[in-house]
């Protein structure tokens, strides 16, 4: 496990049983609902721990009906735990000594804490409506001693402040390289995947952090490799990015003429390449790019980040990545002449 700070203390609160009302955020592939799951499953034997978890994707479930419904009555629910020793039988004299037990808890159950109190998991917690995340808050303030919640986020901002107050607040950092291509190349050899160091190394690349995108990629470039050795553009492709090459056509286009640069985002909006995924990489490209001057790459750093979030209200890609490339080509402009 590379999120060291966060497993330490989550161990300390299984130990110790006392357990807050989590809140996990961080970059997707990192780990969250995992760790979420693996502490479940610490609390409670196998046969406890369903009973007691309630896990749901706010993604499918948000609106309000689902918190006031499936969640507050899951939440109200109470916990009792059998007793330990059998009760004293109606017939059985004063002086006459209680009967061995032999219902004690099995060993399995006794590794377990077995804590008072449920766990409802709510998975992608930022795609909750307001309203319902309001609601939510007064069900955690009423069944708190029986109940905890564990939210789960990509993005910490959206959710409401005073349902965030309520929560520890864990933060998963995107996983690095070293860890992640341990795991691979695990998973490769237990697979038998035919695949080079270089590969992997891409894959590790293009994943960036995100540990389900690097193992989904080897899937697909282990079942594509049957077919012929595997390249750079083609693991990109797999991986839902735009190959390198198509980037730096682009990238090229932009230090020539208007005419060529529009042919360039054409031949690339009728590929079906992602305009969000060609706006990351070209931004990357502008902050690495040493011929362009501070003050071009500010504009042009506003101008990717005003395109990706009108591509997120729906705006038209091409018109979009066309108002990109051509502040580019003014700067390109500016640059020569100056």
């Amino acid at each position: 496990s590379h999120q060291n700070e966060v497993v330490a203390t989550l161990q300390n609160a299984v130990e110790t049983g006392r357990l807050p009302h989590l809140l996990f955020y961080g970059p997707p592939g990192t780990g969250k609902t995992s760790v979420a799951l693996a502490l479940c499953r610490q609390l409670w034997e196998p046969s406890q721990w369903r009973r007691r978890v309630l896990e749901l994707n706010a993604s499918d479930e948000r609106g309000i009906s689902v918190v006031r419904n499936k969640i507050k009555h899951f939440a109200s629910l109470a916990v009792g735990n059998a007793p330990k020793k059998n009760p004293t039988s109606f017939f059985q004299k004063k002086d006459e000594p209680e009967p061995m037990d032999t219902d004690e808890q099995p060993q399995s159950e006794q590794n377990y804490p077995n804590p008072p109190f449920k766990i409802i998991i709510l998975d992608e917690a930022d795609t909750v409506t307001p309203e319902a995340q309001a609601a939510l808050r007064r069900i955690i303030e009423a069944h708190s001693r029986i109940t905890r919640f564990i939210l789960i986020c990509n993005y910490v901002s959206r959710i409401i402040q005073p349902l965030a107050s309520r929560c520890a607040k864990f933060r998963f950092q995107p996983l690095p390289a070293e860890s992640m291509k341990e795991r691979l190349t695990l998973i490769s050899e237990a697979e038998k995947c035919n695949l080079e160091d270089d590969q992997l190394d891409e894959i590790l690349r293009l994943a960036e952090g995100d540990m389900r995108r690097a193992v989904t990629t080897l899937q697909s470039a282990h079942a594509l490799s049957a077919a012929g050795p595997l390249n750079k553009d083609m693991l990109a492709e797999l991986a839902g990015l735009p190959p390198p090459t198509v980037v730096d056509s682009i990238w090229k286009s932009m230090g020539t003429s208007f005419d060529k640069m529009q042919s360039a985002v054409e031949h690339v909006c009728a590929e079906g390449f992602s305009a969000s995924a060609l706006l990351v990489a070209l931004s990357k490209k502008v902050v690495q790019d040493p011929n362009l001057n501070n003050m071009s790459k500010a504009k042009m750093s506003i101008r990717i980040a005003e395109a990706e979030k009108n591509l997120v209200d729906g705006a038209d890609e091409f018109l979009q990545l066309m108002t990109v490339c051509t502040l580019a080509l003014t700067c390109f402009e500016a640059q020569k002449t100056s």
